[in-house]
């Protein structure tokens, strides 16, 4: 796995882990260890949206603020930072 990938799942982790707070039985349908998994799962999302998000925003554009990077390029890109070979 990517080190950038583990770093925002572990990021993730510790978020959920300091947002929600210890409950027995359920709250919402979920129990403690489910909203858990639910809480992480949506932040390393929201971490991975903003990584891609300030890349995008630190790439050349034209005067008119265009992106002067072709879709394939920035797909390579992406991939490359996140390690993804897929």
């Amino acid at each position: 796995m990517n080190e950038l990938i583990r770093e925002l799942a572990e990021q993730a982790s510790t978020h959920a882990k300091k947002t929600v707070h210890y409950y027995m039985g359920q709250f919402d349908g979920l129990t403690w260890e489910a909203k858990i998994l639910k809480v992480r799962d949506l932040k390393f999302a929201e971490l991975i949206v903003g990584r891609c998000v300030d890349w995008i925003d630190g790439s050349p554009t034209t005067d008119a603020g265009q992106l002067l990077l072709s879709k394939s390029f920035i797909i390579a890109n992406l991939k490359g930072h996140f390690g993804v070979e897929k």
